[in-house]
């Protein structure tokens, strides 16, 4: 799961880049009549991620919440580093650099990620597209106290304060059907958290580290953490699967970690920062859809208001961070990445 803006904002999947890895572009820079090609391709990439909770929900029919975010990036670990070998780039020797990934191996993939699946065995998938897109509120916070590279607005803070509100409507109300509001919505929350924490510690340690080598190594490292803390504990099942949780678990893998990864990348190169980045607030609309018309998942009215009310802060923060970013000269912006 998981959310990618500049500066502010992370991804689904938790991973990061650097600013060595950041084109000349400027920053906000958005071609006027971009290809009918890469319009397909960006679609193509926030749906994707915006559809791993409906997949997660897929999978889970089959394997248990262990099970599942360690076949998943095992999947992505091959497909990237069969990447970074084809691409000849050299994997870091300083063992204060290994340090720093393995650390990110468990604060960016194997506890967020157990946290997000054992979630949705009690949280509805829509709900959970919708509560994870408050990644990048954190990352800002996070920048914004530790390092001092975030300044507040207008805009950023009225959808901070609008989004938080809906969170704490969401968590306090109990609605008749569709389940409830319980403490897995909370930890969702705060695996987004996580997340953002990943961004920011990411931005402050591996800069210097090519945003590939990082994403192969840190969800390796999070694959081994999840393996063998399977294995030692008894819940690495696996047993009989039906077909569509193994397709499920496929596309979660190849195309909602790696593939999508890779294509951000390319529209940052392609349109800066800023535009890539825009994926983030489309996600939730894919998760809701897919969640509501093809699994059924009914929310009471109350709910569906907390929700909104969280998606309308998430939206109003994106854009304040979106007129601050078009201000600053683009010889300051430091792109970064998080949510395969």
């Amino acid at each position: 799961m998981r959310i990618c803006t500049l500066r502010a904002v992370g991804d689904r999947d938790g991973s990061t880049t650097s600013s060595a890895a950041a084109p000349p572009t400027a920053c906000g820079s958005v071609p006027s009549r971009a290809p009918a090609l890469q319009l397909c391709l960006y679609v193509l990439m926030f749906s994707v991620w915006g559809s791993s909770f409906f997949f997660t929900s897929l999978a889970l029919r089959s394997f248990n919440g262990f099970t599942v975010p360690v076949l998943r990036m095992l999947l992505a670990m091959l497909v990237l580093g069969a990447i970074v070998r084809i691409r000849g780039l050299r994997l870091p020797r300083n063992p204060v650099i290994w340090m720093h990934l393995a650390f990110l191996g468990a604060l960016n993939i194997a506890v967020p990620y157990i946290l997000l699946t054992l979630a949705q065995l009690h949280v509805h998938s829509s709900l959970a597209s919708v509560l994870s897109a408050t990644t990048p509120l954190f990352a800002f916070l996070f920048s914004w106290l530790l390092m001092r590279t975030e300044r507040f607005n207008p805009m950023r803070a009225l959808g901070l304060l609008v989004a938080f509100a809906g969170i704490a409507a969401l968590y306090g109300f109990q609605p008749q059907t569709g389940g409830s509001f319980n403490a897995w919505a909370l930890v969702i929350v705060v695996s987004s958290a996580m997340f953002a924490a990943g961004n920011v510690y990411t931005r402050r340690f591996l800069n210097a580290v090519h945003p590939f080598v990082i994403a192969f190594l840190q969800i390796g490292l999070g694959a081994f953490y999840l393996l063998v803390s399977g294995l030692l504990t008894g819940t690495l099942q696996i047993g009989t699967p039906s077909l569509i949780s193994v397709l499920a678990i496929l596309e979660l893998g190849i195309a909602g970690s790696a593939l999508t990864y890779l294509l951000f990348f390319h529209f940052i190169r392609l349109w800066g920062s800023t535009a890539a980045s825009l994926n983030t607030y489309f996600q939730p609309m894919v998760g809701i859809t897919l969640g509501v018309l093809v699994l059924g998942e009914r929310v009471s009215a109350t709910g569906w208001l907390s929700l909104a009310t969280v998606l309308c802060g998430v939206v109003i923060f994106g854009i304040g961070s979106f007129l601050s970013l078009r201000r600053r000269p683009a010889a300051m912006a430091a792109p970064r990445h998080t949510s395969i």
